[in-house]
C-alpha cells in the first residue's frame, strides 16, 4: 500500500502539534505556542532577487544580508530565529517578506494563530521545533520544514533575562542570549 503525500503531510502536521506539549518537569515552563506550520521556503537567491526588485530595502542592507548568508553557510536561510517585539501589521509584513515566509513555495497551518498583542514579544523558529523550555533555556530540534512561534511574555517580557537556545540532539548552543543574537549559521533578526 502506497501512502499519498497528503496523508503524509497531515500525519506530519499532527505529529508537529502533538510534540509541542512540554514535558512535565518541575522547572519546565509551559510553551505558549502562538502558531505551528509546515513550510517549504523558496531559494535564498530568489528572495534576494525579489528584494532588489521591490525597492523597499536599501541595497547596502541587501548586500549585508548576502554577506551574512555566505558567512552562515548552507543552513543559514533554512535556520531562522526571529524576535518580533510588538504586534504590528506592517512590521509583520516586512518580517515575513524579508525572511521568505510570505514567498514560501508552500505553507500549511498546523494550528491557528493564537497570540494577541498582550503575548508579545514573540519568537519565530523557522526550521526548528521547540521541544522544551527549562532553566532559562529553550531547547529545539532541527526540522527544516517546521515553523513554531512562541510567546516570550511569561519567559522574558523585557528581553533581558539572557534566554539561551540550544539544539536538543547535540546539546549545542545556538543563541547564548536570545535577545542579542545567534551563531552565524542562523538567520537571526530582532524586529
Amino acid at each position: 500500500m502506497q501512502i499519498s503525500w497528503r496523508t503524509r503531510l497531515v500525519g506530519a502536521a499532527c505529529l508537529a502539534a502533538a510534540s509541542l506539549t512540554p514535558p512535565s518537569t518541575a522547572h519546565a515552563a509551559t510553551i505558549a505556542l502562538c502558531h505551528a506550520g509546515l513550510i517549504t521556503l523558496g531559494s535564498f537567491d530568489q528572495l534576494i532577487k525579489e528584494m532588489r526588485a521591490s525597492n523597499r530595502d536599501e541595497p547596502k542592507d541587501i548586500d549585508a544580508l548576502v554577506a551574512r548568508a555566505r558567512k552562515g553557510g548552507p543552513e543559514f536561510f533554512s535556520s531562522q530565529i526571529i524576535i518580533q517585539e510588538e504586534q504590528s501589521g506592517s512590521g509583520t509584513f516586512d518580517l515575513r517578506r524579508t525572511h521568505g515566509l510570505s514567498g514560501a513555495r508552500s505553507y500549511r497551518n498546523v494550528t491557528a494563530w493564537a497570540c494577541e498583542a498582550a503575548d508579545y514579544p514573540i519568537v519565530y523558529f523557522v526550521g526548528f521545533r521547540v521541544r522544551e523550555i527549562a532553566d532559562g533555556t529553550i531547547t529545539a530540534s532541527r526540522e527544516k520544514d517546521i515553523v513554531n512561534v512562541i510567546s516570550l511574555k511569561a519567559l522574558d517580557p523585557e528581553l533581558n533575562k539572557h534566554l539561551r537556545v540550544k539544539l536538543q540532539d547535540r546539546d549545542e548552543i545556538l543563541c547564548r542570549d536570545l535577545a542579542e543574537g545567534c551563531v552565524d549559521r542562523i538567520y537571526y533578526d530582532r524586529e
